[in-house]
């Protein structure tokens, strides 16, 4: 190896061939092997001193033996005195896997800033960047404006966007085909999910109408099944009356949608689970089409069947079991 290669690989520890406590350990290397064992300062000293055309402060040379000591390049015995101080092949040993351990911990933290960093750019929504640049420019907050959505990505960008963040108590958020809720839990919930999940904690009541299906699990077993497998905050929802639940008794044809009060929604434009293509409409945009909409939502949610109120009564039920168990 040569000594180019060695000091590279040195810095990479954290360790400098030119730094002053790695000459005084030198000095004391050099030392060392003169006396066959342990060195005084006065002998760490006069090494220095015959190299150097002035020879540099005392105090100067201690801060470095205390430098080295303190990173574990010497010991150090202190029961006699003068003190004695000690470098071999060992002590350099324990004190370059000190150096490592401690350059491992300043890059673990320096990857999770950057893994951090790489996250918030690849969520970083334009959209909301751009319109924060125009508010800061012009003094005014562009009005953002209805368009279509493709991708599937940006479809779920968008709802979480428009419809989950922000919300305030009391904002309602209906929904239609709302049986991919009824999927939530820890090991199946993606970004979406957790938003309204994260939505309802804060505040948000969502009315979700299952339309193409009466949901399964109208047997106390198929609903503990259900409560079993669903996130805890699913639950606390539905105790708390912030996630309603209910499903046409017929496969009902309506608007496949997201609706935030009567201001926004996100129509989808095809029936798959995850649709890739959807419209962002704004009231001001399309007023008749957000009343229609709503209308027809809440006509078909007076005369569904309430499955919260099922649910409910499961929950009570699965508890009240629970404490007979352990009485």
């Amino acid at each position: 190896m040569t000594v180019e290669n060695l000091s590279r690989d040195l810095e990479k520890l954290g360790v400098h061939l030119s730094a002053p406590e790695i000459q005084v350990l030198g000095a004391m290397l050099r030392a060392g092997n003169r006396t066959q064992g342990e060195i005084t300062f006065q002998q760490i000293y006069a090494d220095i001193t015959s190299e150097r055309a002035k020879a540099p402060s005392k105090a100067w040379i201690y801060k470095c033996i205390s430098n080295l000591e303190s990173n574990q390049f010497i010991t150090v015995n202190r029961l006699g005195k003068p003190r004695r101080y000690t470098a071999t092949i060992e002590t350099i040993m324990a004190g370059l896997a000190n150096s490592r351990s401690r350059q491992l911990d300043i890059l673990g933290d320096e990857r999770k800033k950057l893994s951090e960093n790489l996250e918030s750019l690849e969520g970083a929504d334009m959209q909301n960047v751009a319109s924060v640049v125009i508010g800061i420019m012009t003094g005014r907050k562009p009005r953002l404006i209805s368009g279509h959505i493709e991708g599937r990505d940006n479809v779920r960008i968008a709802l979480i966007r428009e419809l989950c963040g922000n919300t305030s108590p009391g904002d309602v958020l209906r929904l239609t085909e709302g049986v991919n809720l009824l999927d939530l839990n820890p090991a199946k919930s993606g970004p979406v999910e957790k938003a309204l999940l994260e939505a309802i904690q804060d505040g948000l009541t969502i009315k979700a109408l299952l339309t193409s299906q009466m949901p399964r699990g109208q047997g106390p077993a198929s609903l503990a099944s259900f409560l079993s497998k669903t996130s805890s905050l699913v639950v606390q929802g539905i105790l708390d009356g912030r996630l309603q639940l209910r499903a046409t008794p017929q496969p009902t044809l309506t608007y496949r949608m997201l609706c935030l009060n009567e201001e926004k929604m996100i129509l989808f434009m095809s029936k798959a689970p995850y649709p890739d293509s959807a419209a962002l409409i704004h009231r001001e945009d399309n007023a008749t089409m957000m009343d229609d909409a709503i209308a027809t939502f809440d006509r078909l949610w007076e005369s569904a069947i309430d499955i919260s109120a099922i649910l409910k009564q499961a929950i009570a039920s699965r508890a009240k079991s629970s404490n007979e168990s352990t009485e």
